[in-house]
């Protein structure tokens, strides 16, 4: 049997409409926010309570911004389809030219110590944040057996 929970918004803020919004993390009093859409994907640090975008990146047009993490002060923006993933230290922020490839991806998060990643099959995949080959994975299933297009990994 499902187990249900109650919830309280205890507070809204701001947020751009016109951001395809694919990934998100909160540090240090500001979000970070990863768009998506192929010619207007970005990596934005935003002012949470005003919604201000303090500093936006954008992407190279060929990229369709994905799942994003922050690991090591390093921040790791995934792309749709390309198998590329961009990385950049979290200041001054902006994007490496360094690209690797990876599967196909979607959503991104961290244990503190490997890139978690979701590919829109079954499985998670733990990723060595460095060299970006898998160190292990996972597969998720009820008991009908595997659960498939898993993507978001907040």
């Amino acid at each position: 049997m499902p187990i249900y929970y109650d919830y309280e918004i205890v507070n809204t803020y701001p947020h751009d409409n016109n951001a395809f919004t694919q990934g998100l993390f909160y540090h240090d009093g500001f979000l970070y926010e990863g768009t998506g859409n192929y010619g207007t994907s970005t990596l934005r640090k935003v002012e949470l309570k005003t919604g201000k975008v303090l500093k936006s990146v954008p992407l190279e047009n060929e990229y369709f911004g994905e799942g994003i993490t922050l690991l090591n002060n390093k921040i790791y923006q995934l792309t749709y389809q390309s198998r590329k993933v961009l990385y950049t230290t979290s200041t001054p922020l902006n994007v490496s030219k360094s690209l690797r490839i990876l599967p196909k991806a979607g959503g991104l998060t961290t244990d503190g110590m490997h890139l978690i990643m979701s590919d829109g099959s079954s499985f998670i995949r733990y990723l060595d944040p460095e060299t970006f080959k898998e160190v292990r994975h996972i597969e998720v299933h009820i008991h009908k057996g595997p659960i498939t297009e898993l993507n978001e990994l907040e």
